[in-house]
């Protein structure tokens, strides 16, 4: 019986070995052009393309990278937190490379994730024929392991603290470790303070969420830091908390990773401590608002409303500013990633991006996003992309000069935009008066000052 013949492989071009390779080091969207070779989760213009990426790295906490006029850039211009360091091989902030040779795209696409990875960006100008042959691939033999430090006796100071307090950041729900988290902070018997990059971590029901901080001057005293005698910090974004503004006891950071190893070997049996005073403060000045029925509404009379959209399984995106504050500070969340606002300065128009993104691979999803400003940046650019692609994006807008509708008609109009098919901005008159009741509790607001990295 005469054999079969396989049928030939066809040989990987430079675009087939760009994408795979992109796809393998994390790169999990692209945005930009549509005819230059690479497919891309959706089109987008030169000027769309990089707040796009920053966006998803932000929703779905996984790189993505732009496409446009041949030049692949991994990571965006602000978009993501600054890292703690950053590693000697990563490249100065807006470096652009030539791929020239398809055997550098595996090292140079390397490049650009470690640079990513660090609050970066490296643009990579391609200058070569994406449908042309790739050739073979060098071997690079196996990868050198990298030096492991020493651990440290990360338990014997567990076990030694009276008064530890657990300070959560962003990191914990990008590593995937906030399960490690509960199980970690059952253990010890520990209260959970996070930032907002991090709300949901805990249902804010739970007697270890103890309270969002990082938003307002006295927020980190108020909520106990200088009272612990072991303040456990993991996954922190600098943006949302400077470590001169928690570093307000000893100290011991821990990798997101360790959680769960450190959670079956630290038991604690003293119980939970007393609550500080912060989260038993902010709950009298919100939720004060909430039974206003007669417009301008408080803040939290509007937010409250947020909250029945996180609570779907929606994305609540604000961009900074007076409406993120009081969205960050004040929408209860019972699921991650369902409540958005930067922890450092972005382009205007951010939260529309986050809210399109999110909506991409699940057209279904409920979105809104919250601004003050809807003329400033490329606001409008961003929403004439949206419904382009089909899926529009509601908004509303912060302004003093809105109108100022009772509660029950606002939670109406809000509906029938979020759950509605057609575009719609809405402004909207809050009762500004609410912001001293907050103030009174923690301090003017410092979220956003000139103290982030990324203005």
């Amino acid at each position: 019986m005469a054999e079969t013949a396989s049928p030939p492989v066809a040989a990987e071009t430079v675009a087939g070995r760009l994408w795979r390779v992109l796809r393998q080091a994390g790169v999990r969207a692209v945005y930009g052009d549509a005819d230059r070779g690479l497919p891309v989760t959706a089109r987008a213009p030169a000027a769309l393309a990089p707040v796009l990426v920053a966006a998803h790295r932000r929703v779905h906490r996984e790189l993505a990278a732009s496409w446009v006029d041949g030049v692949l850039t991994i990571g965006a211009p602000a978009g993501g937190p600054a890292a703690a360091e950053v590693p000697p091989a990563c490249p100065p902030e807006g470096w652009v490379v030539l791929l020239d040779e398809p055997e550098r795209v595996p090292d140079l696409v390397a490049l650009g994730v470690d640079a990513a990875a660090a609050g970066r960006y490296l643009a990579i100008r391609v200058d070569l024929d994406l449908a042309g042959p790739a050739g073979e691939l060098r071997d690079p033999g196996p990868a050198e392991a990298p030096p492991t430090a020493p651990p440290e006796d990360h338990l014997a100071r567990l076990a030694a603290a009276q008064r530890p307090v657990v300070l959560a950041g962003p990191g914990v729900i990008t590593a995937g470790a906030v399960p490690a988290l509960h199980a970690f902070a059952t253990a010890g018997q520990v209260g959970v303070l996070n930032t907002w990059g991090a709300k949901g971590i805990f249902p804010w029901q739970s007697p270890h969420h103890w309270a969002t901080i990082g938003l307002q001057r006295d927020d980190f005293r108020l909520a106990g830091l200088a009272d612990a005698d072991l303040i456990v910090a993991v996954g922190l974004d600098p943006d949302e908390s400077p470590a001169e503004r928690w570093q307000l006891a000893p100290s011991l950071t821990l990798a997101p990773d360790r959680l769960g190893a450190l959670a079956h070997e630290w038991r604690r049996a003293a119980g939970l401590p007393p609550m500080p005073p912060l989260r038993h403060r902010l709950a009298e000045a919100t939720q004060s608002g909430w039974t206003v029925r007669t417009g301008p509404l408080p803040p939290s009379r509007v937010t409250m409303t947020y909250g029945e959209i996180a609570a779907r399984g929606g994305l609540v995106a604000a961009d900074p500013g007076t409406a993120g504050f009081w969205v960050a500070r004040t929408v209860g969340t019972t699921l991650l990633d369902t409540v958005i606002v930067p922890g450092h300065r972005v382009p205007p128009g951010f939260a529309v991006a986050a809210a399109l993104v999110a909506r991409i691979p699940s057209p279904a999803r409920p979105v809104l996003a919250v601004l003050d400003d809807p003329a400033a940046g490329r606001v409008g650019e961003l929403l004439e992309l949206a419904a382009s692609l089909g899926l529009p994006v509601p908004v509303e807008v912060w302004t003093d000069d809105g109108p100022a509708p009772d509660a029950e008609p606002h939670a109406a109009r809000l509906r029938g935009a979020v759950y509605g098919d057609a575009p719609a901005v809405l402004p909207l008159r809050t009762d500004a008066r609410w912001l001293a009741r907050m103030t009174d509790v923690a301090g003017p607001v410092i979220a956003w000052n000139d103290r982030s990295t990324h203005p």
